[in-house]
């Protein structure tokens, strides 16, 4: 995970350097999902981040933070 800005990897106040542990399409939004590892002053739902794979480097923004369902947040697709 990097910072837009500056194209440097994230790194926590230890030294702990943030990383995508998974990523796969979710059917249900029709977006890809990747699940993060990222220092807590970072972890801010709407900001936006860069991912490298490989060579490549793609835009991506933090959904949630913690546990937020991306589908149906309200619970509503349950009562219909």
């Amino acid at each position: 995970m990097m910072d837009p800005a500056t194209g440097a990897t994230l790194i926590d106040e230890l030294g702990r350097r943030s990383y995508t542990s998974s990523i796969a399409f979710g059917p249900s939004i029709g977006k890809n999902i990747a699940l993060a590892y990222l220092p807590h002053a970072s972890a801010e739902v709407g900001r936006e981040l860069q991912i490298q794979y490989f060579s490549d480097v793609y835009p991506v923004k933090v959904e949630a933070v913690g546990y937020k369902p991306l589908y149906d947040p309200e619970n509503i697709k349950l009562w219909s």
